[in-house]
This record gives structure tokens, C-alpha cells and sequence, in this order.
């Protein structure tokens, strides 16, 4: 069989591109992943397995004639398969007026995988990076170190573990490995000891090394980094990592815990490959959360999922919001957003705000979307979905329509998780008055959906705000947070 017919394999993928990749992207993707995973440089199988992957697969993009074989069988291939992922679109109207400048429609996509695509589960290649520094001596380190215990418990067969720990400097407690030793994996989680500053880089950096040893189309790679402080002076180089970690289809999910991290840096860090931040409030969530996320790993049916909206002429994409399993503005790069991963028990539902500028009566084209996804389990073939959005404009004011319930209600979040930013927004803007207002708001409508606590954070720094103090990190923390992870629904 040769190398164009083996549409098994993306090549566009091993080398972290995208089909319309230039011939110089093309070379400058091969030239950075050989040097990264040359024998010379590295040791061990799947460095080595990676490295002769880069190559088969530039020897293919590199050279016009072989792509553009490639790229028919592909397509072809694409074609005559049976479709593992299907989405449904519901819009706020079907219908607009010709007599206004401009509108706003929305548009929630609901992705999931088919119904006869059944998935068995997944190995989970995982390490876990976690903070050590001074100020988590005590409960928040204790509780960790348990967690990691129930972890180990909870390994499978073909399951990878490796720990990083790191201070001022970062050290490997586990390598990477299969068949992990409970007993001995436990007694060196229990040597982890508190002490020094906090730099995540060098704790990010050693942990995706220790992914690689065991990263494979076949399993699922993560990287969960626990800490409860700030890093300095390497904020850049750690959103570089995380890219180039979502490049490798690496996901990261960083967890803070208490109330001094940064989390527009962990933020952000995830977004870069899709992954997700999360709050740890107390030492006793540690153990929970994150043994809930871990599990969760387990059931990724898809990865490395990328939506491309690609609009007509007057219209535009004003924002795109991931709202289930987590409510989170969405990461754009080269006109893309990085959707991250797919559970096979667990839609993922965006909602996209499109703004429309006046158009003559008929049906007109607004949209185009495209759907790219890596399923593991069918051999890492790359899923491709498409869809198109057209809308009636009318000459006259259209009848009233009734909006799907599953569209207001993701609207409803959104809206929220706005209105939360804005305060803050508002706030670093010196608009005092603007920002409590806006937490007013937020306060609420959290009363209203029976979100107590939630309610009483938000009057809290209302009132902080108004009387010319200042906002507490825990308070911004919880409802920031508090809001992404709130779930309308069940309150209807």
C-alpha cells in the first residue's frame, strides 16, 4: 500500500496543521518536531516512533504530486465513511426583517457522537503536576497527596502515570510508566514535602516530557496542574508550552487552589488546547475534583476538535461560547476555535452570536461551519462535519417565533457570565459605580435561581466596591467560576 492510500493516518495532524497549511508552514512544522524527537536528542521508543512519523508524513506533504494524491484519497475517504459525530442547530429565528441595519441571531450547536458509534474505553496517559511551594505546607498539600493516592487506585491496565512536583525547581517523584506499583507509587507521593517559591514553568515543561514517553493516537494524554500561587517571569513561556502541548493534542486542565493563583494565566494556559480551570476553594474539594476530572478522561470519545465559522458578506461572528460541559469563552486561532475534547457521555453544546447586516428579501447564506475531530478509538481518523446557516429576510415585520428552550436557557448563562465580567471590567476601568451595578445584577439573578451562596458573594463585593474598597480574590474567584460551572437548566 503506499503512503498516499494510508488514510488511516492525518498527516496534517502529526505535523499540527491544518489541510490549507502553505509548503512553508509545511516545512517549518517538520523542521521544529524533527529537531524535537531526532534519536540524537532523544531517547525511547516513542520518541523514536514519533520522529519516524514526521517524517513519513513530510515526505508526503512536502512533495506536490504526493499531496495532492493524498489529499484526493482523503477527501475520498471522507466521503464513503459512516459519520462518528453528529450536531444539531437550533436558531433563535428562522426568520429576519429586510427594514433593520442590523440584527442579532443566535445559533446553539449541540455535538455528540452517533448513535451506533460506540467507543471502547480509552487508556488515559496522565500526569499530574503539582505545586510544592512554601504555602502549600499543611491541609492543601496533605489533601493532594491523598488524591494522587486514590488516583494510583485507580489506574487500569494500559493506564500511564507520572508525577512532577516542583518549587523553584521542578523534579520528577514518578516517571511515566504502565503497570504502575501501587505500593511504591504511593510511598513516593508520600516523600512530596513543602518548601521554596513557585515556578510553574519548569513544572510544565518536565510534565509534558513525561507525556511524551507514552503519547499515542491511541490513548488519551493529559496534564493536570494543581497550584496555589503565582509565577513570575515566565507567564509567556508557559501559554508557548501550552500551545505547543494542544499541538501534540495534549490537553491541560490547571487547578488553583485557594485564593492567590492567577487565573487569567491559568486561563488562558488551557485555552490554548482546549482544556479547562478550575477553583479549588478548600483543601477538602482537592480530592473530589480531581479525582471527578481523571475519571472523566477515561470517557473522551474525541479530541483535538476545531470549529471553523466562516461568514458571508454582512455578516459577522460577534462571540462563540462553550457552554456545556462548561461555560467558557472560546480560544480563536487563525480563524478557528479550539473546542478541546468530547465525552462520549456528554454533549458539548456552543452558542454562537452572529450579527447581520441589512439584506434584500428571500433567503439569504449567513454561515459556514466546519467540524474537525480525532476519534481515538477508530484509529485517530480525523471526523470532517459541515453545515451551512441560511435565514428568510422578509419585507415586513416577521410573526413572533418561539425561541427552543434549550437555546434561552444557554443564553440565560451566557448572559450571566457577562455581566460578571463586565463588573470587573468596569472596575480595573475605575467605573466603581458601573461595576457595582453590574454585581447587583449578577446577585440577583443568582437569587432568583435559588444560587444562595453564589448571591451573597456577589452583594458582598457589591458592597465592598461601593463603599470605595476593593474586591476580594476569593469573592472574584467564586463568582467568576461559580458561573461557568452553573447549570440553568436543572433550576427550570
Amino acid at each position: 500500500m503506499s503512503e498516499e492510500s494510508k488514510t488511516e493516518k492525518d498527516y496534517y495532524a502529526v505535523l499540527g496543521l491544518t489541510p490549507s497549511a502553505s509548503d512553508k508552514e509545511i516545512r517549518r512544522a517538520y523542521r521544529v518536531l524533527a529537531r524535537k524527537f531526532h534519536p540524537d536528542t532523544r531517547s525511547g521508543e516513542t520518541a523514536t516512533a514519533l520522529f519516524h512519523e514526521v517524517q513519513v508524513a513530510y515526505a508526503v506533504l512536502s512533495d506536490p504530486r504526493r499531496r495532492r494524491a493524498y489529499d484526493r484519497t482523503r477527501s475520498a475517504a471522507e466521503e464513503t465513511a459512516e459519520p462518528l459525530l453528529s450536531w444539531e442547530v437550533l436558531l433563535s429565528r428562522t426568520q429576519l426583517c429586510s427594514l433593520h441595519d442590523e440584527q442579532v441571531l443566535y445559533a446553539l450547536l449541540t455535538i455528540k457522537p452517533t448513535a451506533d458509534a460506540r467507543s471502547h474505553r480509552l487508556p488515559v496517559n496522565l500526569c499530574l503536576v503539582v505545586d510544592r511551594s512554601t504555602s502549600m505546607q499543611g491541609a492543601r498539600l496533605d489533601s493532594l497527596k491523598q488524591a494522587a493516592h486514590n488516583i494510583v487506585d485507580d489506574l487500569q491496565e494500559k493506564d500511564s502515570l507520572a508525577i512532577v512536583a516542583f518549587h523553584d525547581r521542578a523534579e520528577v517523584v514518578l516517571p511515566s510508566q504502565t503497570d504502575v506499583n501501587p505500593a511504591l507509587a504511593k510511598a513516593k507521593i508520600s516523600t512530596i514535602h513543602a518548601g521554596g517559591g513557585t515556578e510553574i514553568l519548569g513544572g510544565l515543561k518536565a510534565g509534558l516530557e513525561e507525556l511524551e514517553r507514552h503519547d499515542s493516537d491511541s490513548v488519551v494524554s493529559h496534564l493536570i496542574l494543581l497550584t496555589d500561587g503565582q509565577t513570575y517571569g515566565d507567564d509567556e513561556e508557559c501559554l508557548s508550552e501550552s500551545r505547543r502541548a494542544g499541538a501534540r493534542r495534549i490537553g491541560i486542565t490547571a487547578m488553583g487552589i485557594g485564593d492567590d493563583w492567577n487565573d487569567a494565566l491559568l486561563d488562558e494556559m488551557a485555552a490554548q488546547n482546549g482544556g479547562r480551570a478550575l477553583y479549588i476553594s478548600s483543601p477538602s474539594q482537592v480530592r473530589s475534583l480531581l479525582q471527578q476530572r481523571v475519571r472523566g478522561l477515561s470517557k473522551i470519545f474525541a479530541h483535538s476538535m476545531r470549529l471553523d465559522v466562516r461568514c458571508s458578506e454582512d455578516a459577522w461572528l460577534e462571540s462563540q461560547y462553550r457552554v456545556t460541559p462548561y461555560l467558557d469563552s472560546l480560544s480563536v486561532t487563525n480563524g478557528e476555535a479550539n473546542l478541546g475534547a468530547l465525552r462520549g457521555d456528554v454533549p458539548l453544546t456552543l452558542l454562537l452570536e452572529i450579527g447581520v447586516a441589512q439584506k434584500a428579501p428571500g433567503e439569504q447564506h449567513l454561515v459556514d461551519m466546519e467540524l474537525t475531530a480525532d476519534i481515538p478509538a477508530r484509529g485517530a481518523r480525523q471526523e470532517r462535519l459541515r453545515r451551512r446557516i441560511d435565514v428568510t429576510f422578509t419585507g415586513a415585520e416577521p410573526q413572533p417565533e418561539s425561541v427552543p428552550p434549550a437555546l434561552v436557557s444557554a443564553l440565560s448563562r451566557v448572559t450571566l457570565y457577562r455581566i460578571q465580567a463586565r463588573a470587573w471590567a468596569a472596575l480595573e476601568s475605575g467605573d466603581a459605580e458601573e461595576a457595582t451595578r453590574h454585581l447587583e445584577m449578577v446577585a440577583t439573578r443568582f437569587f432568583d435561581l435559588g444560587e444562595q451562596q453564589l448571591a451573597r458573594a456577589a452583594m458582598l463585593e457589591a458592597g465592598r466596591i461601593a463603599k470605595g474598597g476593593t474586591p476580594t480574590s476569593k469573592g472574584r474567584k467564586e463568582i467568576k467560576y461559580g458561573t461557568r460551572a452553573l447549570t440553568i437548566a436543572r433550576r427550570r
